[in-house]
């Protein structure tokens, strides 16, 4: 290999390094779990106000290393397929909307509750029967 090429190839990986870099440094938490529930969640109606109200209070229960890891999944596109963390704040998200208590209605806007706690709403079963939409 050249000299010239190799310079080239450095200097191209170095630039697309510190965009990279850039952005990952410039993003915060929420916006970065805004973009992915909303990239999973992308066939739902999302309330803006709700979802980032959402990620304020989600962002509070994690710690900075949690942070760090979907930050990271964000940049690179990582799915709830690939992650269980991605997963887990989607699942989460969903549980802490209305969506199960309106039937999974997915034409309908879903609209942010509170976060989902199991010891704070111990009643509150979104999977039980009634809450399915009719098969018939």
């Amino acid at each position: 290999m050249k000299r010239r090429k190799f310079i080239t190839i450095a200097g191209v990986g170095a630039l697309v390094t510190a965009v990279a870099s850039g952005k990952f440094l410039t993003t915060s938490f929420e916006d970065s779990a805004e973009s992915i529930i909303r990239r999973e969640l992308n066939f739902l109606k999302l309330d803006d106000a709700g979802l980032r109200a959402f990620t304020k209070d989600y962002s509070a229960l994690k710690d900075r290393n949690f942070k760090l890891i979907v930050k990271s999944y964000g940049l690179l596109g990582v799915g709830s397929g690939r992650s269980g963390k991605i997963h887990q704040m989607v699942s989460t998200y969903l549980l802490s909307t209305d969506f199960f208590t309106n039937k999974m209605d997915e034409s309908r806007a879903i609209k942010y509750v509170g976060i989902f706690d199991p010891y704070r709403r111990p009643c509150a079963h979104p999977f039980t029967s009634p809450q399915y939409p009719d098969i018939s």
